[in-house]
């Protein structure tokens, strides 16, 4: 077996060993004494290869989970991996003894969870506790080691991914026998298991870094189907916001995936499944309005704000955290609250989180700007039903609007740092376009909501770029003239789903008055100018030969560009 699974995996094997090797495998693999075999292999001294050891590991987990294994058999191999468990990670390791790789750290992890699965309810009831009891050794030490801490986490990481993933598809009969696993858990262990995860939180500053984030990780792993309350308690949360909101972090651990972590547990806490009502409820328990601007205004977000130590991965946390409390802030209005005091504190939360997601939206980075488009768009969206329904948004509402379409224009503009068509910039450009799309929809959105406020913004917007462009030709950026160009064209756009241009020689609607208005604006802006402005930049930069004001300007040119329906 050894020898087959090294030939195996050689590199340099003869290929007709090797295929005799995977054939000699794949036949060995169905063999009910295979697994016995394989965890010697695996637990022998001297140790063997990586490969070979892990390539046992498998053997192992494949005769587990296929079910080859009988009671008996499955408690063997249960002794045989937990002996060496305890030899490798218990108290009484000697120092020399050579550490797992994580590879095999996680490869073990993965053997004991399949364990878990088919005997926790039939003869294993103390899983949890026989690992717990390991690290809790561990810990008595002072901490001067952290492999059984370590691995009891990648066990604890491992039994969600295996019974809880929702992402992972399982048959019914699987899906069955997860549910109730999860049942027995939440009665027999989830408290001893919190309890755990609160011994390493409240210890965070002490502990090597890398237990405090796998142990943030599995916490938010847990969440989705753990009680609520065995984390969200005042010892817990304190914890966490310290951790979360700690400062001096960033200069001692530099990227600070610990802080990144514990943003992680708040973000999977508050997308909890939950009654509405209780939703609202425990939002407003968390204080989210006041980590989140505890957050927005640290050192790593706000004082770092344009300068190359910003935060992005820290920014991208933080919206995902604003973005997924705004969703369902939402939600719990747009499904009518049950009573009135849920629906006013749901309104109060909007108040709170508008400003955060806008200057997230705002972020210089497209990558943190697309993360509360989502929130953003259900935001609009209730604020259309809104509208549609009552005839007219409330005045709280309604103040929102103007700062909102302004940020989105903005982020519709392209970024100063931005190059006209290069070709190192193409790829930058491509995927700008596609978020423009995304923009597009959500002024649309602001359009049907209140079309007299969008078009007063669109029509200032265009006529100060023109008249710039007429009076300060030589110093107005074309990043603005492009602005203005799309901007009329996605007004365009609407003024042909209103029932076109023209109605019997007069404009046919509002947007189209407008529409008419800005072309006579960018023609006595100097049509002449304009060409040789738009030839300029397309012999120096673009293939392009056509003119702005035939062809979508925003687009990235060929040789041939579509004319605009409008013109």
């Amino acid at each position: 077996m050894q020898n087959a699974i090294s030939i195996a995996w050689n590199p340099r094997s003869n290929q007709n060993l090797k295929a005799q090797a995977f054939e000699f495998l794949n036949q060995f693999r169905a063999d009910p004494a295979a697994a016995q075999i394989c965890l010697s292999l695996f637990t022998r001294e001297p140790r063997l290869d990586e490969v070979v050891r892990h390539v046992s590991l498998e053997v192992v987990n494949n005769a587990v989970q296929s079910r080859q294994l009988g009671k008996q058999s499955l408690v063997q191999v249960r002794d045989g991996l937990m002996e060496y468990v305890q030899r490798q990670y218990g108290n009484a390791a000697a120092a020399g003894v050579q550490s797992d790789t994580s590879t095999i750290q996680n490869k073990i992890a993965e053997t004991l969870t399949l364990l878990f699965v088919a005997l926790y309810t039939d003869g294993w009831g103390t899983f949890f506790s026989d690992l717990q009891r390991l690290a809790e050794q561990e810990a008595q030490t002072g901490f001067s080691t952290t492999k059984a801490t370590l691995l009891y986490l990648r066990v604890l990481a491992s039994v969600h991914d295996e019974i809880a993933d929702q992402l992972i598809q399982a048959t019914s009969d699987r899906t069955k026998v997860h549910s109730q696993l999860k049942d027995v858990i939440r009665v027999q262990d989830a408290a001893k298991i919190a309890a755990f995860w609160q011994g390493i939180i409240s210890r965070w500053r002490e502990l090597d870094q890398s237990v405090t984030e796998l142990c943030l990780k599995t916490i938010s792993r847990w969440v989705s189907w753990t009680e609520i309350t065995l984390i969200v308690n005042e010892a817990m949360l304190s914890d966490l916001f310290s951790i979360a909101s700690q400062r001096e972090l960033i200069q001692q651990y530099g990227h600070s995936r610990v802080r990144d972590a514990a943003i992680d547990v708040f973000t999977e806490i508050v997308g909890k499944k939950m009654k509405p009502n209780e939703k609202i409820e425990l939002i407003q328990y968390l204080n989210l309005g006041g980590v989140m601007n505890e957050l927005v205004t640290s050192p790593a977000l706000h004082d770092a704000r344009g300068s190359p130590d910003y935060d992005t991965d820290m920014a991208e946390a933080v919206a995902k955290l604003a973005n997924i409390a705004m969703e369902d802030i939402v939600r719990v209005l747009d499904s009518g609250p049950a009573d009135s005091a849920t629906a006013v504190k749901a309104n109060q939360l909007v108040q709170v989180f508008v400003p955060f997601i806008l200057r997230f939206f705002s972020d210089e980075y497209d990558e943190v700007c697309s993360t509360v488009i989502s929130a953003l768009t259900e935001l609009l969206t209730y604020f259309r039903k809104l509208a549609k329904t009552a005839g007219d948004l409330p005045s709280e509402y309604r103040t929102m609007l103007s700062p909102i379409l302004d940020a989105i224009v903005a982020k519709t503009r392209f970024d100063d740092s931005s190059s006209w068509g290069e070709e190192d910039a193409q790829t930058d450009e491509a995927e700008f376009q596609e978020l423009r799309k995304r923009l597009k929809v959500l002024q649309q959105i602001l359009a049907a909501i209140d079309e007299s406020m969008y078009l007063d913004k669109l029509s200032k917007l265009v006529d100060n770029v023109f008249t710039r462009y007429k009076n300060e030709r030589k110093s107005l950026d074309w990043r603005d003239l492009d602005l203005a160009m799309y901007e009329m064209f996605l007004l365009g756009e609407q003024a042909v789903r209103n029932g076109g241009i023209y109605q019997k020689k007069a404009p046919s609607n509002v947007a189209s008055e407008r529409m008419i208005a800005m072309m006579s604006i960018m023609i006595d802006s100097g049509t002449k100018a304009i060409s040789i402005e738009s030839n300029y930049l397309t012999n120096n930069k673009r293939r392009c030969r056509c003119l702005p004001t035939s062809c979508h300007p925003s687009a990235i040119h060929g040789d041939l560009c579509p004319p605009l329906p409008l013109f």
